[in-house]
């Protein structure tokens, strides 16, 4: 028992080591976030919490899967007068995602080494679903967070026999839980491996190298506590909830191979080999001889089964659309930071027999410079992918296939390629705006030409729309219009023409869009344009399709009328 337990610092040396990858990490989850668009599931929260008291968010399970704790986090702001903002919403995942940047590569350099550790921060700090869904107000990076630390002190816990760390692991395991049912059967896999450990060595009663039979039972308790004290006051709409979201699974080897690449983090064929043949040799490493001479083999049949029983639980659970490489990712996430040590693990460990000292400082010049390269195979190196005002869009978080383009490229009216781009600048405000991830890919195209960020106005304002401060979604009015930071405002006439010139992502997440969308989007930009042609006159810019008004001018014009429009 005379391990360091779990986050142990003074184990890990000095923490200098981890201010770059902190540092390049931040920046990478802090940059333009600002100006990201709030759409698709991000939704599901903001639109209960708007019109839902505490008391039915606490006790309800949505068929939209809003997430609990997070609705419950912004009716609390809201009942205390604080109108949300995108960053507001985005707020808890954002922090968590720092927090994770310096606990978890602490506890990998306690439980091994500072040199994994460091390599493991900088594969942390890089990974591009960790960035990407550190900026998605979801659920999934909690359930990152929670599900390691919850699984490193229980790894910690059957290590020590210390009893806060079985806390802190009933703690975060519930926690996990209630922000994401998906992340169950990975949390709840400590107890198979534990009890699988027993078995094989049949030896009930607690030794120096870990707790018996007993002490696991109370855990096991604790944790089944935990749990029904999060779920149980919403349990009458959780098992119609289970029940609503089962479907048959369809996975195929396109499934497998847009997960191998989203979890890689890279798009080219050799930077995912390299990567997964670098996991799988850090897991051999851990199995075949310890990290070291240590005792790792433990830590590598733990992490297998952590990893292993998330699989088979989706597997069983089938959520809907589990056959989606992009769904089938996102509940893999927790799973994520232990995939990452295997990897930094293999990246340390030596290559080859009788390594010298000259050899090792050369492999881990190698070691860094992979790193390096699997970062610039990703997506998060491309200048078009960091300026997009879309990064939550499925084409994005999608990056195992190439995002849409338009055919031709010519498509792009004129107003973007001459004016928006010649006059650099404040932002564009597009219309008409359908929340969802699902299609909406002309926006994103178009911005890709003019580099300035997007603003959006939805057809159908939220309920309770007048709370929010969304600054990059303004309330569909001209009054909202002309308050908000946009210099021009396009009213697309026929944005489903627009939309068909688009070929789309290889895999889409919908593949038609639903007739009652069609019908609002067909209506909604004539009746705009008509709208503010009889308030504010002839637009100042007309192509087919696309009508246009100078919202600058008509500030100016307003002005100088003493407040007027």
């Amino acid at each position: 028992m005379s391990k360091p337990p779990i986050g142990s610092l003074r184990a890990a040396g000095s923490g200098g080591w981890l201010l770059p990858p902190f540092a390049l990490g931040t920046l990478l989850r802090l940059w333009n976030v600002r100006a990201q668009i709030l759409a698709g599931d991000e939704m599901h929260a903001v639109r209960v919490a708007l019109v839902s008291p505490l008391s039915h968010i606490l006790t309800t399970y949505e068929l939209r899967d809003n997430c609990i704790p997070l609705t419950a986090f912004y009716r609390v702001l809201l009942e205390q007068g604080v109108a949300l903002s995108e960053l507001l919403v985005r707020l808890p995942m954002l922090v968590l995602s720092l927090l994770a940047l310096l606990v978890f590569p602490g506890i990998v350099a306690a439980r091994l080494d500072r040199r994994v550790g460091h390599l493991y921060a900088w594969l942390l700090a890089l990974s591009p679903l960790l960035v990407l869904y550190s900026r998605i107000a979801r659920p999934y990076l909690p359930i990152v967070f929670f599900g390691f630390v919850a699984t490193a002190a229980f790894e910690a816990w059957w290590r020590t026999g210390r009893r806060g760390l079985a806390v802190l692991y009933v703690l975060g395991a519930a926690l996990s839980v209630w922000f994401h049912l998906g992340s169950a059967p990975f949390v709840l896999a400590p107890f198979l491996f534990a009890l699988g450990t027993l078995a094989v060595e049949r030896r009930w009663r607690p030794t120096e190298d870990r707790p018996g039979l007993l002490a696991l039972i109370a855990v096991g308790a604790a944790t089944a506590a935990g749990l029904l004290a999060f779920l149980l006051p919403a349990g009458a709409s959780l098992l119609a909830l289970v029940a609503a979201k089962h479907e048959n699974l369809a996975l195929t080897g396109e499934t497998l191979a847009g997960i191998l690449r989203l979890q890689s983090g890279a798009v080219y064929l050799l930077a995912v080999g390299l990567f997964w043949v670098a996991a799988i040799y850090g897991l051999a490493v851990l199995f075949r001889r310890g990290w070291r001479g240590g005792r790792e083999r433990q830590l590598a049949a733990y992490t297998l089964t952590l990893a292993a029983s998330q699989v088979a639980g989706l597997v069983v659970l089938s959520p809907e659309m589990l056959g989606h490489p992009l769904v089938f990712d996102r509940y893999l996430l927790p799973v994520l930071p232990w995939l990452l040590l295997w990897v930094a693990v293999g990246l340390a460990a030596p290559w080859w027999p009788r390594q010298r000292r000259v050899g090792s400082l050369n492999q881990s010049a190698a070691a860094f410079a992979l790193v390096g390269a699997l970062f610039l195979s990703g997506p998060l190196a491309n200048r078009d992918f960091l300026a997009s005002s879309f990064t939550g869009h499925n084409d994005f978080v999608g990056f195992f296939c190439p995002r849409a383009t338009l055919r031709p490229p010519a498509a792009v009216p004129g107003f973007y390629r001459q004016v928006v781009r010649r006059e650099r600048g404040a932002p564009v405000l597009e219309y008409p705006w359908i929340p969802l991830w699902s299609y909406n890919r002309v926006f994103y195209l178009y911005q890709e030409v003019h580099h300035r960020d997007v603003l959006v106005a939805m057809v159908e304002p939220l309920r309770g729309a007048r709370r929010l401060d969304f600054r990059n979604m303004p309330f569909t009015s001209p009054e909202g219009f002309l308050a908000s930071r946009a210099r021009y405002l396009v009213i697309h006439t026929d944005v489903l023409a627009e939309e068909e010139k688009v070929e789309g992502h290889c895999w889409p997440m919908i593949s038609e869009m639903k007739p009652r969308h069609r019908r609002v989007l067909e209506r909604a930009g004539v009746k705009m344009a008509e709208s503010l042609t009889a308030i504010w006159g002839e637009p100042d810019y007309k192509e087919d399709g696309l009508q246009v008004w100078d919202l600058g001018r008509l500030r100016r014009a307003g002005a100088q009328a003493g407040g007027g429009h």
